[in-house]
């Protein structure tokens, strides 16, 4: 009886085995080129990008563009290296698609395609550390450090980089890491006829960097945007500092333009206070059913924003591995996204620090810079009907008498992450508000700019220039100079 159920045991195994083996040979096959492209910066350079694959035996070009040459396909290495044509007297072609064939052990074919391009525009950031990089200029690449973060004090063990999300599916493109550095590139805008312009598509956008492990160790803020908010007419002096006259992540400001379009590009995105990662605003100008903005992921399919308790994610690590959440605030922490104690040294307005999201020579703001503003006498004695559609006052420097246009770009709650503004019902209007933040802190909670108009009443426009506001509340900010 022994050896015959023994013998039973023997066949299930043989047969269990052979079930495995042929899962085995069925095992999905895959190729993919994470980079989509070879860029070279001169006619004769030669570059290179890396591949992913699995169960794949060989790789072959089988169409390449004319004077392009392959040099090699590394199997070991997982590496493409091609050399683009040094002159264009017989056809060569400064851009094209090559075509490669992943051969499988059994035959199969895995088919992909790689886009190979002379970029003789360039944009490097590689000495200029920051927690964002601005873009703004089409049919460019850029290019910064991928193994530092923050300042550049902070050492990166960067294995590999992904695009974590963006606003718009077409937004970068072509992102690769090269040498421990970021490379991606913007194309122009086209219009409805496929004709190539002279702007980009303006949005934002997150990469991460992920360690061996596979852990998500950090993440830059890309800004694009055909306005360059560093240019000197996209600034102004006030109180001492050079401020910005975009939100951060903002196309435009609108002035006080009426216009939809103008008003929801003015918005830019929102911030806890101290974290260093954006969190997206509303998917429309009004609010509308409180919808976050739509975000890709490095598909082009949907993403969405999480919403996490401090108690899971209510550390400085958690939300740094993290970055495309909102973290509500903790109750038994006065509101703070951290789940215990309050960290003051996160931003600065006396230094930039390592967790600051602005852009490289720019920083967050002190309180002080708000100090002397107050709501332009013309929009306070405006009739509310007249003054709700600029979403925005115009505030005025009381020691220049120089005005500038805040928008009101309300703010995400710190109690569940609902986006909080205003809607355009007139039988029950709610007033709309603005808030930025600054890196002054006031014991448990943290100082902002705070206006509102309010449509209820029409009997108090408001404004509190050192407002004090829970720090897991996230709102827009201003960048200022560094000085």
């Amino acid at each position: 009886m022994f050896k015959r159920i023994s013998y039973i045991w023997a066949v299930v195994a043989i047969i269990a085995s052979a079930v495995i083996t042929s899962c085995s040979r069925e095992e999905t096959n895959s190729l993919v080129v994470p980079s989509h492209s070879i860029l070279v910066a001169a006619p004769g350079d030669t570059g290179s990008t890396t591949f992913d694959s699995r169960n794949i035996s060989s790789l072959v070009p089988v169409t390449i563009p004319k004077g392009w040459v392959v040099n090699s396909v590394d199997m070991y290495n997982s590496t493409i290296t091609v050399t683009a044509p040094s002159s264009f007297d017989n056809e060569e072609v400064e851009s094209g698609t090559m075509t490669l064939n992943g051969y499988t052990p059994t035959g199969d074919i895995n088919t992909v395609s790689v886009y190979l391009a002379i970029v003789s525009d360039e944009v490097d950031y590689t000495d200029k550390h920051a927690n964002c990089y601005i873009a703004t200029e089409p049919d460019t690449r850029y290019i910064f450090d991928a193994t530092r973060g923050g300042n550049g004090d902070i050492e990166l063990n960067t294995e590999r980089i992904e695009l974590l999300w963006q606003t718009s599916s077409e937004l970068i493109k072509y992102l690769d890491m090269r040498d421990g550095k970021v490379v991606f590139y913007l194309e122009s805008a086209v219009t409805t006829d496929d004709e190539e312009t002279d702007v980009v598509v303006p949005g934002n956008a997150l990469i991460g960097a992920y360690d061996a492990s596979g852990k998500l160790i950090w993440s830059w803020h890309i800004w694009v945007t055909n306005n360059d908010p560093t240019a000197a007419d996209n600034t102004f002096e006030m109180a001492g500092y050079t401020v910005m006259n975009h939100n951060l992540g903002a196309d435009t400001n609108s002035d006080g333009d009426t216009n939809d379009s103008a008003i929801f590009r003015s918005y830019g995105l929102y911030y806890q206070w101290g974290r260093m990662t954006p969190i997206v605003g509303p998917n429309d100008w009004n609010f509308a059913a409180n919808y976050d903005k739509r975000l890709f992921d490095f598909n082009g399919l949907d993403l969405s924003l999480e919403y996490v308790e401090s108690k899971v994610g209510g550390s400085i690590e958690w939300s740094i591995n993290n970055p495309v959440s909102m973290i509500i605030g903790n109750p038994d922490n006065a509101y703070d996204w951290l789940n215990s104690g309050h960290d003051d040294t996160l931003w600065s307005g006396t230094t930039k620090s390592d967790y600051d999201p602005c852009p490289a020579g720019w920083q967050l703001p002190a309180s002080d810079l708000y100090a002397n503003l107050t709501i332009a006498a013309v929009d306070d004695d405006m009739a509310w009907q007249e003054a709700q559609p600029m979403y925005g006052w115009n505030l005025v420097d009381t020691e220049t008498n120089e005005e500038h246009f805040f928008s009101a770009a309300g703010r995400r709650n710190y109690l569940d992450g609902r986006l909080d503004n205003m809607n355009t019902n007139l039988e029950l209007p709610v007033p709309w508000s603005g808030y930025y933040w600054t890196a002054t802190t006031d014991g448990d909670d943290a100082k902002a700019l705070y206006f509102n108009l309010n449509t209820n009443t029409r009997t108090w426009n408001g404004i509190d220039t050192e407002h004090k506001m829970h720090r897991a509340n996230a709102l827009p900010v201003r960048c200022v100079k560094v000085k």
